[in-house]
């Protein structure tokens, strides 16, 4: 009597978002047998029974389509794979008037890498006012992500909390915002913003400079010009506007 028998190999694998991924599912052949293959995935934390049917066509097939059954080997082949792929998947061998056996499952995992930092500045009006950086990273998944600070200069501050979005795409982006007391400004101060996610096997990080001889106090006066100037423009026109409506007042 013919027995099927049905693994998958390997029982987890791991893939980056664009690159091709191949789940194997081997079975026990039998010379006069018919039968046919499906495939069914379930999400990342659920079951068997949870799962729905992989319909083979546009990015999935099987790696051997005409001779999967002569073969044993109804391997799942996804191509440009994304993070919606993520999820346990599971063979299932049918063997017509005669049995069917599915496999154990094995677990896609999809890595997206996070973008280089970025730092920017947000300047205050005032050279008595906090300075503020904020780093940001995107294009990361899964979500799990940490954002540090760091500097060989000074003693940073407690930086402010994490902040994560989801965006219309599915991936993450992530902002950590780091408040310069006003005391900093009199040094020649360097700090790293560094990011660390499981997709990396080193993290990125993104350095910052600032010397208040080159930005400090200039760069605190030229903001304060520039609101003055933007101030008696508005004046400016508001008068003008005054005195046209009064004219036409006049003549009629």
């Amino acid at each position: 009597m013919f027995e099927l028998k049905v693994f998958q190999s390997p029982p987890s694998l791991v893939v980056t978002q664009g690159q091709h991924a191949m789940l194997g599912c081997f079975f026990s052949v039998d010379a006069n047998g018919k039968g046919a293959v499906s495939w069914h995935k379930a999400q990342p934390d659920g079951g068997m029974s949870t799962s729905q049917v992989v319909p083979l066509r546009n990015r999935f097939s099987l790696a051997h389509p005409k001779t999967f059954l002569s073969d044993g080997d109804a391997s799942l082949v996804i191509s440009n794979v994304t993070w919606e792929d993520a999820g346990i998947y599971f063979c299932k061998v049918h063997m017509w008037e005669k049995t069917e056996e599915r496999g154990p499952g094995a677990s896609l995992i999809v890595y997206a890498f996070p973008s280089l930092p970025e730092i920017y500045l947000r300047v205050a009006t005032k050279s008595q006012e906090d300075m503020t950086l904020i780093c940001r990273t995107s294009g990361y998944y899964p979500p799990g992500v940490a954002v540090s600070w760091h500097s060989n200069d000074v003693d940073l501050p407690d930086p402010g909390s994490l902040e994560i979005w989801k965006s219309e795409d599915g991936d993450f982006q992530a902002t950590r915002r780091l408040v310069l007391p006003p005391r900093y400004r009199a040094n020649l101060l360097t700090v790293s913003c560094i990011v660390q996610h499981i997709s990396l096997t080193a993290p990125l990080y993104a350095n910052y400079s600032h010397n208040i001889s080159e930005f400090g106090s200039t760069g605190f006066q030229l903001v304060e010009y520039l609101n003055i100037l933007k101030i008696a423009l508005i004046l400016g026109l508001t008068i003008g506007i005054l005195l046209t409506v009064q004219k036409r007042r006049k003549i009629k």
